[in-house]
């Protein structure tokens, strides 16, 4: 059995579309959008929001989580970050983790085979 990988990418809204098409170019078939808010450093000052409710300014991202087989991980990474790349401040980051466990809830299968 292979390792699984999640990885979180945390991206400026207006990408995703060209993010998810890099991702699916290079093997990529499991995702998981969120609209999050980033609050603190890494924030675009040209698109900063300021809430009322968060007491704070904001820029909106899309939270961006894959599994994977680790063998995949790093060619999903560079797929994110050559596509949400624009080199200014808060384009974002990638974060990888090892998954201790996955289990497919309609099938019971484990590891590698319940990302099928």
């Amino acid at each position: 059995m292979g390792m699984i990988r999640e990885i979180k990418a945390y991206v400026r809204s207006d990408c995703v579309s060209d993010v998810l098409r890099a991702l699916r170019r290079v093997g990529g078939s499991r995702f998981y959008l969120s609209h999050v808010h980033a609050v603190g450093a890494g924030i675009d000052p040209d698109e900063l929001r300021i809430s009322l409710e968060e007491g704070s300014s904001y820029m909106e991202k899309v939270k961006l989580e894959i599994l994977c087989e680790a063998e995949q991980a790093e060619a999903l990474v560079e797929a994110i970050r050559d596509t949400a790349c624009t080199g200014h401040r808060g384009d974002g980051v990638v974060v990888v983790g090892t998954v201790e466990e996955t289990v497919n809830i309609r099938t019971g299968d484990r590891d590698d085979l319940a990302l099928l």
